[in-house]
């Protein structure tokens, strides 16, 4: 796999100039070991949830056979905390889902007006819906004072992605936090996530979009097809760390799209050190 350093990563980030939006490198501690905490719980899903932090229980999970998603919906009792989680792309049936770029109607939520998503990643989401809203509603009239935090890496990104925009329309202060993210949907949807999620500035955010390296995944689907980006970007250079992490406000070029990785690559299977599935941290 590439190394992408601190330094090789300012200094590509000079080089390119203008072309490259807004970069501030060196994240709080406190954000990093939430980024890295989200991400633990995110990786393990492609092994039934393991070596997640002892903290957090398992309420439920959320699957459907036709599509092959699979998710859960999670609590940390000493946060406060439902999280819901969903597993990267596992089976054919999950390629399949992945490769349909074909912009569909966000239907499920009217009020993101002339919003669009990805294909694959919407007849996911429908599949599973009845489930999520009900398993949450429950979680949240047993816990009214938990938060709400959505999660996942790659097809699982955009699926926390989708449904942390759904039940933004119904819970208040809903977090994001996505590993690998795909581009999701169309403009109007970017400008509905980042107004809703507060992602004008990393001070407010709450849609916290991490990518690594030369990951390959952020650069699908192609933005010729109307895709954008939305959240915050939190890009992890390596060796990670709080300091070789940089965040990436502005344009629609940011920092790990401009790498020019392609697909799935070494840097999208590992973030923080931790490979998907892998289950050695």
């Amino acid at each position: 796999m590439k190394t992408f350093s601190a330094t090789r990563a300012l200094s590509f980030s000079a080089a390119i100039g203008q072309c490259l939006a807004a970069t501030t490198q060196g994240i709080p501690g406190s954000i990093y070991n939430r980024l890295v905490e989200m991400a633990t719980i995110s990786q393990a899903a492609y092994a039934d949830l393991c070596n997640i932090p002892a903290t957090i229980t398992t309420v439920e999970k959320i699957y459907n056979a036709q599509t092959d998603i699979n998710g859960w919906v999670l609590r940390d009792d000493s946060r406060q905390e439902i999280i819901i989680v969903f597993r990267g792309t596992g089976s054919d049936t999950n390629l399949q889902l992945d490769t349909n770029y074909t912009l569909a109607p966000f239907d499920s939520l009217p009020k993101c007006v002339g919003c669009a998503v990805h294909g694959g990643y919407y007849l996911g989401w429908i599949s599973v819906q009845d489930q999520v809203e009900s398993l949450v509603q429950k979680q949240a009239t047993q816990y009214p004072e938990y938060t709400l935090t959505v999660t996942g890496h790659s097809l699982g990104a955009s699926m926390a992605a989708i449904t942390a925009g759904q039940l933004s329309a119904i819970y208040d202060h809903v977090r994001l936090y996505t590993f690998g993210e795909p581009r999701t949907g169309n403009l109007a949807y970017a400008s509905y996530m980042n107004e809703n999620f507060e992602a004008a500035s990393p001070e407010t955010t709450r849609f916290f979009r991490v990518t690594h390296a030369d990951d390959g995944i952020p650069n699908l689907p192609p933005t010729e097809q109307g895709y954008v980006h939305s959240g915050i970007e939190y890009w992890s250079g390596e060796p990670h760390s709080a300091y070789s992490t940089f965040v990436c406000t502005g344009s629609e070029v940011q920092c790990c799209e401009v790498q020019g990785g392609q697909g799935v690559n070494d840097a999208h299977v590992t973030y923080f050190g931790m490979a998907s599935g892998a289950c050695t941290w």
